[in-house]
């Protein structure tokens, strides 16, 4: 049967192409942005922390847009702050006034999320966990072509503005194709479980089953693991293995590959059948070694394998999955889970980049080592999950088999 909104979902995706750009875009660009600021490489990089105050702010008003006024609403919001971004950077006088900027992208974000996420589920009811993936293949074409783009234009010597134009010119483009597509009727709760949520607030306003904090809290793992390997396996290249300013910049492209790679697996593993948390256990454990042996025995040869098995371990699609699993294991508002997820990015998106600058004062090859701890604490998350579920399972099957009385 066809589906009527595969022209909905190519909208949605085009939009995380250009979040896949902008995730790193200040990273590409740090030495002439840290010049043109007039601060220090640390300084220019703090900025990109500002993304995730944007989206603390902004998380609860957009979940709650996305279920009460739509999420291609929520949708066209989100691409009008990043636009805002996007030209607010491109001319930033100073690094004050990019962490102004650096904050709408943080709500832009915020609100592509709470309007995508649920969007592609309901367009795809049926196989919610490959349409999300597929936001992480779009994710990481961005991430492996801009890197080639910007390294074009310096050796070129073009102005570094036109990377910027190029976000631009696709949002706009894209604002007017989205503002025409039509979107699937939103999910509403069943009567039942809505009767249930109204029992859990009595009971206590803030109850929250282990499974959906453990999930909630993986969105922290996932972004961080995620800036880690966009924001600074670059400069570990020219500065730990000292490789030249342009094969530094190529191990962002070897991690897209990566993880361009992993999202074709991870689509068709899900299409088979192949649950969440078994991928997720394997990819968060590869992850803690690869960034283990990125940390020990610093190479150009490390650094480039390393850089594609990290992509293809930790930015392969684990944020989307983990959020895929979260609505699983919950009956709440899909608006309000993404909003929740979301939190606990937007705190790994202000916090991590500041702890990372600071380690990247005393030695840039220690942020791969804290990368491996986070990767390991997210492995414990989903792996309490697994075992919660595999004794639910085990329960409800003495009980079926149980001899009636």
């Amino acid at each position: 049967m066809k589906n009527n909104y595969l022209s909905t979902a190519f909208g949605l995706y085009i939009n995380y192409f250009v979040h896949g750009m902008a995730l790193i875009i200040i990273a590409l660009n740090i030495d002439v942005l840290a010049s043109k600021w007039d601060t220090s490489i640390a300084g220019a990089a703090a900025v990109v922390s500002s993304f995730g105050i944007g989206k603390l702010i902004a998380v609860w008003l957009c979940g709650i847009i996305s279920d009460k006024f739509g999420r291609k609403t929520s949708i066209i919001l989100g691409i009008l702050f990043y636009l805002a971004f996007a030209i607010g950077i491109l001319w930033s006088p100073t690094a004050s006034i990019a962490y102004f900027f650096g904050i709408l992208a943080g709500i832009a974000n915020s609100f592509l999320d709470t309007g995508s996420y649920p969007a592609l589920m309901e367009a795809f009811p049926k196989k919610p966990g490959p349409a999300n993936i597929i936001v992480k293949f779009f994710i990481q074409g961005g991430q492996f072509l801009l890197p080639i783009i910007i390294g074009f234009i310096m050796m070129q010597g073009f102005w570094y503005g036109w990377s910027f134009t190029l976000l631009i010119a696709v949002l706009t483009l894209n604002l007017i194709f989205i503002s025409t597509r039509k979107f699937p009727p939103m999910d509403i709760p069943l009567p039942k479980i809505a009767t249930e949520e109204k029992v859990h607030e009595k009971k206590g306003k803030f109850h929250y089953s282990i499974e959906e904090v453990c999930l909630i809290s993986f969105g922290f793992v996932g972004l961080t693991l995620l800036t880690v390997l966009g924001q600074w396996i670059a400069k570990y290249g020219t500065e730990v293995v000292h490789m030249g300013e342009n094969a530094g910049r190529m191990l962002v492209a070897y991690g897209s590959i990566g993880s361009l790679v992993c999202v074709v697996i991870t689509f068709l593993l899900g299409n088979k059948g192949v649950k969440s948390p078994p991928i997720i256990l394997t990819y968060t454990f590869m992850t803690a070694l690869v960034s283990l042996v990125l940390w020990a025995f610093p190479s150009p040869m490390v650094a480039s394998v390393g850089a594609f098995f990290l992509g293809f371990f930790s930015a392969g699609g684990l944020i989307q999955l983990g959020l895929t699993l979260l609505v699983e294991h919950s009956s709440r508002g899909k608006g309000l889970l993404t909003s929740l997820y979301t939190i606990a990015e937007g705190i790994a998106q202000f916090a991590i980049p500041l702890v990372l600058a600071v380690i990247s004062n005393f030695d840039i090859a220690y942020i791969f080592l804290l990368n491996a701890f986070v990767a390991l604490f997210g492995f414990a998350l989903v792996f309490i999950v697994h075992i919660r579920d595999k004794r639910k399972k085990a329960h409800q099957d003495l009980q079926i088999n149980a001899p009636a009385s």
